[in-house]
């Protein structure tokens, strides 16, 4: 592997860190508990573990879109998109990236 792949490598594991402690800062704001952030890992389903109901839904992917300048298709968002903390990371990423 060349330096040039092994710094592209690091900044996209960093990158993907910052997102992820992006989406774990607004999905404490949104849950009203702040602290929630620090206990959500990789694995943690958005819609199972974390118990938002469709009005905390709904803003939460509001705000993701504001934070991360995106435009999501709602129609075209899965669960399986919000299945994992992991999955959504990926998904912002890639959005973001477009």
């Amino acid at each position: 592997m060349r330096e040039a792949d092994v710094v592209l490598d690091q900044n996209d594991v960093a990158d993907t860190a910052a997102v992820a402690g992006r989406i774990k800062a607004l999905l404490g704001t949104i849950l009203g508990d702040p602290a929630l952030a620090a206990t959500i890992d990789e694995n943690t389903s958005i819609v199972n573990d974390l118990g938002l109901d469709s009005i905390q839904m709904i803003n939460f992917l509001l705000q993701l879109e504001d934070e991360f300048n995106l435009e999501l298709d709602f129609e075209d968002l899965s669960l399986e998109q919000l299945d994992s903390l992991r999955q959504l990371t990926a998904f912002v990423s890639e959005a973001g990236a477009r």
